[in-house]
């Protein structure tokens, strides 16, 4: 295992970031960012709060999900708040990008013909938190809390219910407009699209991003709806986040997401279905619905919310149920009252469930 302090431009003088590298059980290399504040003398803040925060991005996203810039960082939020609070990216994003090594990388817009290590897939990403969890415990000595959005909510059920060996470090969990079984979704219009996308390896989105985010919100797309509820998000931090969010796409990580459109939800390489463990979950669990989520419809955290055996508690964020304005799939994150409306909610969450015991 390794650290390092690191800077970039989601910190500022009251925040900071320290980097740490460790291995999975395949040999990957992952790297995690251990986030902090900042005393008024300049000491690093000691966390207040017994139990750490892991925070986890979803599908073809990285760690900017959480930690666009100082304004909008969950991080530095939760930091704030006296949480030791770790940011991560999984095999394929971000920092981890090309870690790991092995073969050629694809460059480029190019799809990915030939060998690479762009092979990975949901299991493989279940192992990544499974190594991470285990990781936080070993450097803390407790188990953690952990909040995944969209993807990373999938796979922070999978691992809570116990499929990555993990189960019992799992403090309390906190999911975020995504489930395993999603049969509700805008994502289904794209279905067409496997039959060709299939015949490749990776897909590099990050590689349109420099045309995609300047036009973001200059006019009503569908496109910037599947992401965001224009009228609750600031364009600028919309923009941004389609220049820094964008990673890599490996195709057989879109085999195995397809299926969470479809009865039973994702399944394992093996077939069996990770909706299976659902039932088994014991874990104090939040799950959180944005009212115009066209990527994850509340309908889908709602029916979840329900199969879960253990405490889970469903909240929809919108107007219906109080909120300033409607919310889509990103402005649970990054919204212009989200700090409020969600984050100091998911820190009542954290808070409760954080006792020792």
């Amino acid at each position: 295992m390794s650290f390092s302090v690191e800077c970039d431009d989601t910190t500022d003088t009251l925040h900071g970031r320290l980097a740490y590298t460790v291995k999975t059980r395949d040999n990957f290399t992952l790297t995690l960012q251990r986030c902090f504040s900042y005393t008024i003398d300049g000491s690093i803040a000691p966390p207040i709060h017994n139990h750490s925060v892991i925070l986890c991005h979803g599908f073809a996203s990285n760690r900017f999900t959480f930690d666009l810039n100082p304004d909008v960082s969950v991080p530095n939020y939760l930091t704030d708040k006296g949480w030791d609070t770790w940011l991560v990216e999984l095999r394929g994003s971000g920092k981890n990008h090309d870690v790991g090594g092995g073969g050629e990388s694809t460059v480029g817009f190019d799809f990915g013909a030939g060998k690479h290590r762009h092979d990975w897939c949901f299991d493989h990403h279940v192992e990544d938190c499974r190594t991470i969890i285990e990781y936080v415990h070993f450097v803390t000595g407790k188990p953690s809390h952990m909040v995944g959005h969209s993807m990373g909510a999938m796979l922070l059920q999978s691992c809570a219910g116990g499929e990555s060996g993990a189960k019992n470090l799992i403090r309390s969990g906190v999911s975020i407009a995504g489930c395993v079984v999603m049969e509700s979704s805008h994502w289904s219009y794209f279905k067409w699209l496997w039959p060709i996308v299939k015949h490749f390896g990776t897909i590099h989105p990050e590689y349109i991003q420099t045309v995609l985010a300047p036009l973001s919100f200059r006019f009503d797309s569908p496109w910037d709806e599947l992401f965001f509820h224009q009228n609750n998000v600031d364009a600028a931090v919309a923009r941004d986040m389609f220049r820094k969010n964008w990673t890599s796409i490996s195709v057989a990580l879109i085999d195995q997401l397809r299926y969470c459109l479809e009865e039973g939800g994702i399944r394992k390489k093996d077939g069996t279905q990770y909706s299976k463990t659902l039932k088994s979950i014991n874990t104090p669990m939040l799950m959180i619905a944005g009212s115009l989520d066209e990527q994850c419809h509340p309908i889908c955290m709602e029916k979840l919310n329900k199969l879960i055996a253990g405490v889970s508690v469903y909240k929809l964020i919108g107007k219906k149920s109080g909120h300033k304005d409607d919310y889509g799939h990103f402005d649970l994150i990054v919204g212009k009252n989200a700090k409020r409306e969600v984050w100091d909610m998911v820190c009542r969450f954290l808070e409760k469930h954080d006792s020792i015991v």
